[in-house]
């Protein structure tokens, strides 16, 4: 995978490319010339999108460590009240090793028969290894866009959050005057777990290698499907049966006259709307469509309204980070094609313990077995007034 360091240096070379070619032909580019600009831009768009999640990542990640409490931010564990793995470096890698072995029905020796059994989870199947849950987490952060943004803590268990709606008021007090009652409004939003999960089919071949080998396999693919499902849930989802995405809860900013089209004034109006205590560290969200037709955008001066971002700063609209996600809807009637706020208000739980399940007969006549696995975790913008969106026109 390229680093941080080489898309930055690539991104580089893409607009010392665009340049010289606008340069070198200071009265137009051929049709054949503005194909290969063209390509070049697109590219260029491409890196972006992969720097800009890192970048804001980086700015956040000290916010949210102030925030969230050392306890939240320990790594995931793979134990349950149910089940509980084996304590220790030495004991958590002879769990890994049973484990793996056990999946793949290799013979296990006493030791491991007997650190197997104590991971037994409360419905069957066993508790995947801590190192196993450890890189689901971690592979989930850095390709989703949401938790880039968003305070990423784990729970044991249904969390009530405080939330503050208003911080109360001081007033002016004469030397023998009475101090006026003032008590801000508490409220609470409550994180629970909804499961996800699926079964990866996995060949008779490949359980003959190494654990590690089937280990990765499987990490790699369940991560893959988890942050497609997580990624829809974060953004839209009607909290049923799966986290509350931020678009249901989040306060519309500015409504569009049209269904099919927004204007530069509309877009000022919906980064207006939004209070300044939220604006200092607010991000742009959309996809890739809305945003060609956002980049269209001139302000009264001719200007366009979004600034393309340079060795690896993501690209600007009105001085704040536009970051892309495709699960964001496009231009629509009803629709709400671009949020405007500050993330870190959206909360994400995951839970501490993850299961499989070994399924030798369901795809037995093709020669692959089943492995059924499954993640919880909750997902809640805890103040809506953190985030503004634009609402285009019913009709």
């Amino acid at each position: 995978m390229i680093n941080l360091v080489e898309l930055r240096a690539l991104l580089a070379t893409l607009d010392g490319q665009m340049r010289s070619m606008l340069d070198a032909n200071p009265n137009g580019l051929s049709e054949t010339q503005a194909k290969e600009y063209d390509e070049l831009d697109k590219r260029f768009d491409e890196v972006q999108t992969q720097i800009d999640a890192a970048v804001i990542r980086a700015e956040k990640a000290e916010k949210r460590q102030a925030y969230m409490g050392a306890e939240q931010r320990a790594p995931l564990v793979g134990a349950n009240p149910a089940g509980t793995q084996p304590a220790g470096d030495e004991k958590n890698e002879t769990y890994r090793s049973a484990f793996w072995k056990g999946q793949s029905r290799k013979p296990l020796n006493e030791a491991e028969t007997r650190a197997l059994n104590e991971g037994t989870a409360d419905k069957g199947g066993y508790l995947v290894p801590t190192t196993f849950a450890e890189t689901i987490i971690t592979k989930l952060g850095e390709k989703s866009p949401m938790r880039a943004l968003a305070t990423v803590s784990i729970s044991t268990s249904t969390e009530n959050i405080p939330v503050e709606g208003d911080d109360g008021a001081n007033g002016w007090i004469d030397e023998t005057g009475a101090y006026p009652e003032s008590d801000p409004t508490i409220g609470q939003v409550v994180m629970k777990a909804y499961k996800t999960g699926r079964i990866i089919k996995v060949t008779e071949e490949l359980l003959q290698d190494s654990f590690s080998s089937i280990e990765a396999y499987i990490a790699m693919k369940f991560t893959k499907s988890t942050t497609k499902a997580e990624e829809a849930a974060f953004v839209s989802g009607d909290g049923v049966g799966k986290p509350t995405g931020f678009l249901v809860t989040a306060q519309i900013g500015k409504t569009a006259a049209s269904a099919t089209a927004f204007t530069a004034d509309e877009i000022i109006d919906l980064w207006g709307s939004l209070d300044e205590d939220y604006a200092a560290d607010a991000t742009w969200k959309m996809n890739r469509n809305t945003l060609v037709k956002l980049m269209k955008l001139k302000d009264s001066n001719g200007d366009y309204l979004v600034n393309k971002g340079l060795n690896g700063a993501p690209s600007t609209l009105l001085a704040r980070p536009i970051v892309l996600n495709k699960n964001m809807p496009d231009i629509a009637a009803n629709a709400t094609p671009i949020s405007f706020g500050d993330m870190s208000y959206y909360f994400i739980k995951d839970r501490k313990s993850m299961s499989m399940k070994r399924m030798d007969e369901l795809y037995a006549t093709t020669g692959h077995v089943g492995f059924r696995i499954d993640k919880r975790v909750d997902g809640k913008l805890v103040l809506p007034e953190a985030v503004k969106v634009l609402k285009m026109a019913a009709v």
